[in-house]
């Protein structure tokens, strides 16, 4: 007996959570949500100053490996993406990031019909249970928790008022659509605790009799009745299981899986599955092509007050811990940045084309592992909005479990090197203001040696790095060879939508989770109504 449901979601991310909940919200349907990785339970899962150990932990984070990147000295690194519930919600920055206006209706334009800023306003306001905001932009009684950190530093309103006096606009909400200035970070918490969409969504689902909620199941293929996909294939431990969908199914599977699902199951490059054994059933070129990341670089400077590293001594941790456990407060609910800019570093253009990211803290690495940096330091980070570079994803084998090729040259566009450049000697000029510049002591990184144009594009090809926004590579919309068509639908075959940052066409300003879910939200709606 083949165990039947409407509807199966592969991947409980950013997306799969939200799609979960929604399509569960109807007891007429039976939903199956399947996650490779484990549950979410965990306290280190849910206290915001884990960060490092669930990235550096094989069991919450894919590690997926990644081709010598030519671009940046042969360097190869390691993509991250979340293995558990809530996916990347449950390990990233927490950053609550919507973006530009811009980049919504540029998806519109490029295709992606129905996904202008207009259209997709009503689904971030339907997710957000904001702290702040107008209620024309923004939502207060929806399932996911954004607030202000709850432990500043009064460096963080010395970088606001730096940005200030460098030219850069004040914004009364940096989630207000027309994202440009500096403002303190909105980050994705509940009282302290992180609130991913596990945390948001599936919650409160699992109780519905009607979803039923599997880990440790890894998905091996979608499987086809003719031209309708009727359910998936999958293992959990040693035991492999075929279930079955009367609807659909919904891969989110996130930037990386969802690709290679796709291939796994007959859907990509002809001439590439026939090279691993793969009988093609849709000869689609761009699945995993048009891989897009957004690439930053971090500079870094001395100051001659306390910051958030004097707080790591054995006596204040313990006073940290138990001010967390009684009020949701202190260092344990630290978000990587505290305080952000969506900034030009050209007058022609009529959008931001840099993030800088404060964090009143530095970081160093030692033996290949992230750390804390112990001096007191902070922490500007430059990140390219847009990004010129494009990479792949592909298979190196038909083996469901062996890795996927990912190729991706994160500095092969000239040009994202000069704003990279711009953006880090921006960076470098609010150290020297008088808001700022009265705590700095001396430049950290890239230190005063970087000086010409030829040494800051060296030290950018030795420092850059990924901000872990892949996105791109089921990309929708209305062109023949577009993967997805505006309603998710994979083209070319019924009953398979696709529901992650896969789908977007271009990676939106700023950190992308709050993207990744507002798709899942609409996403529900198109699913709903395809029924």
């Amino acid at each position: 007996m083949i165990e039947q449901f409407d509807y199966i979601v592969v991947g409980a991310g950013s997306a799969g959570s939200v799609i979960a909940h929604r399509l569960s919200e109807d007891d007429r349907v039976r939903v199956l949500l399947l996650e490779a990785g484990g549950r979410d339970y965990a306290t280190a899962s849910r206290i915001p100053s884990s960060i490092p150990l669930l990235i550096g932990s094989n069991t919450t984070n894919w590690h997926y490996p990644a081709s010598a990147d030519a671009s940046r000295g042969g360097r190869e690194e390691p993509w991250p993406a979340g293995r558990m519930l809530g996916g990347s919600s449950s390990l990233n920055g927490m950053m609550y990031v919507r973006g530009h206006r811009w980049d919504y209706d540029g998806w519109a334009q490029q295709g992606a019909l129905g996904w202008s800023y207009d259209d997709v306003l009503p689904y971030f306001r339907r997710m957000e249970r904001s702290d702040r905001g107008d209620a024309q932009n923004r939502g207060f009684d929806g399932p996911l928790s954004i607030s202000a950190p709850r432990y500043p530093h009064p460096l963080d309103d010395a970088f606001v008022q730096a940005a200030v006096e460098a030219g850069i606009p004040r914004s009364a909400d940096l989630n207000s659509g027309d994202a440009e200035g500096v403002d303190y970070c909105q980050v994705t918490q509940r009282n302290g605790w992180r609130h991913s969409t596990s945390a948001a969504y599936l919650d409160t689902a699992r109780a519905r009799s009607n979803l039923t909620i599997r880990t440790g199941c890894r998905t091996l293929e979608v499987t086809f009745q003719g031209p309708r996909a009727n359910g998936v294939r999958y293992a959990q431990g040693r035991r492999e299981v075929r279930v079955a969908a009367r609807q659909g199914v919904v891969l989110s599977a996130g930037a990386i899986g969802t690709p290679k699902l796709l291939m796994l199951s007959g859907i990509g490059p002809a001439a590439a599955l026939s090279a691993h054994g793969i009988t093609p059933r849709l000869d689609r070129a761009e699945v995993g092509a048009n891989l897009q990341e957004h690439v930053g670089l971090r500079t870094s400077a001395h100051v001659n007050v306390p910051t958030i590293v004097s707080e790591l001594t054995p006596l204040r941790s313990l006073k940290h811990a138990a001010d967390f456990a009684l009020r949701g407060r202190g260092a344990l609910t630290m978000p990587v940045g505290h305080a952000h800019a969506l900034a030009r570093t050209r007058d022609h253009l009529s959008q931001p084309n840099v993030q800088l990211i404060f964090s009143p803290f530095a970081m160093q690495v030692t033996g290949g592992k992230p750390g804390v940096y112990r001096t007191p330091a902070v922490t500007i980070a430059v990140g390219l909005c847009r990004t010129g570079s494009r990479g792949s994803v592909g298979l190196t084998s038909a083996d469901p479990t062996a890795p996927p090729r990912i190729d991706f040259e994160a500095l092969a566009d000239p040009d994202d090197i000069e704003q990279l450049m711009e953006g880090g000697r921006l960076a470098r000029s609010l150290y020297s203001t008088e808001a700022l510049g009265r705590y700095v002591t001396d430049e950290r990184a890239p230190g005063l040696a970087v000086q010409t144009d030829d040494q800051w594009r060296a030290h950018i090809r030795a420092e850059a790095f990924l901000m872990y926004h892949a996105c791109g590579t089921s990309r929708m919309g209305t062109d023949d060879a577009a993967v997805v068509t505006p309603e998710l639908s994979v083209r070319g075959v019924e009953g398979l939508w696709v529901a992650d940052a896969s789908v977007m066409p271009t990676v939106p300003s700023g950190n992308i989770n709050a993207s990744c879910i507002m798709i899942g939200e609409k996403a529900a709606d198109h699913i709903r109504a395809s029924a």
